[in-house]
């Protein structure tokens, strides 16, 4: 997924393997992006139409697998909100979910892009029938064509251009990106969400030295939120969601 790298980011220094499914942090400057294969395609061929029928399709899946994985996630949440002092949620902010068609009609990038968005949605429904507020919905993907755009318009979901996002996440946000650089995780938790969906400091410390006393850490940010949230294992779902943590911040009381 893209990000913009700023000058003077700490060096990771990586240990012998590769977090699992998650990219390694990315070398190649400002604004970069995975080189991961998945480009948009330059030529639309899917009208908005389209791409709302396949959406439904995938997000509607009665397969079990799929089925039974939002059953998961309902648990989860139903469970998480439960708990006294909890964030009030006011905004969500989805980071990088990949283009809706990508160029090289890869069906695993395609099925994963409208997953990845309808979780994030399916988070946000539920946080707004629990609270019984509105949540302002963003979401940030270099990649995206003026008809993922204005896809996205319709799901209610307002586009903003890399690297606005970052700059929006505070205290009441919900923070969703699964699968992003090590980079672009620090950029939006420079201020810390209410509620986060990723790659957990578990995971990262398996390929990443890291000392919880050192501020100026890499994993610093996963530091924080390990201490001062409740931690939960995200439901693993083929290769679209894996190594996934939902971090919910304790209010203080």
């Amino acid at each position: 997924m893209a990000g913009h790298v700023e000058e003077g980011w700490n060096q990771v220094k990586r240990k012998g393997g590769r977090l699992r499914s998650v990219p390694a942090p990315a070398n190649n400057g400002a604004d970069s992006t995975v080189d991961d294969g998945i480009r948009p395609n330059p030529k639309p061929e899917l009208s908005v139409d389209d791409l709302w029928r396949y959406h439904g399709s995938v997000a509607k899946s009665e397969e079990w697998q799929v089925s039974q994985w939002w059953h998961t996630v309902r648990q989860l949440l139903e469970e998480a909100s439960s708990q006294p002092n909890r964030p009030v949620i006011t905004q969500a902010v989805c980071l990088g979910p990949g283009p809706y068609e990508p160029s090289n009609g890869s069906s695993r990038a395609r099925r994963t892009a409208h997953m990845q968005t309808a979780a994030f949605c399916f988070i946000v429904d539920h946080l707004k029938t629990r609270s019984g507020r509105e949540i302002k919905c963003v979401v940030q993907e270099p990649r995206f064509t003026q008809t993922d755009k204005e896809f996205c318009a319709r799901l209610g979901l307002q586009v903003v251009e890399n690297p606005d996002a970052f700059a929006l996440v505070d205290e009441n946000t919900l923070l969703f990106g699964i699968h992003m650089e090590l980079d672009i995780y620090n950029q939006a938790l420079a201020s810390l969400p209410g509620i986060y969906v990723g790659a957990g400091l578990e995971e990262w410390e398996k390929v990443v030295d890291h000392d919880d006393g050192d501020s100026k850490s890499p994993l610093a940010a996963f530091s924080r939120m390990k201490a001062a949230y409740d931690q939960y294992p995200f439901p693993d779902l083929d290769y679209m969601f894996s190594s996934t943590v939902m971090y919910w911040r304790r209010e203080q009381t």
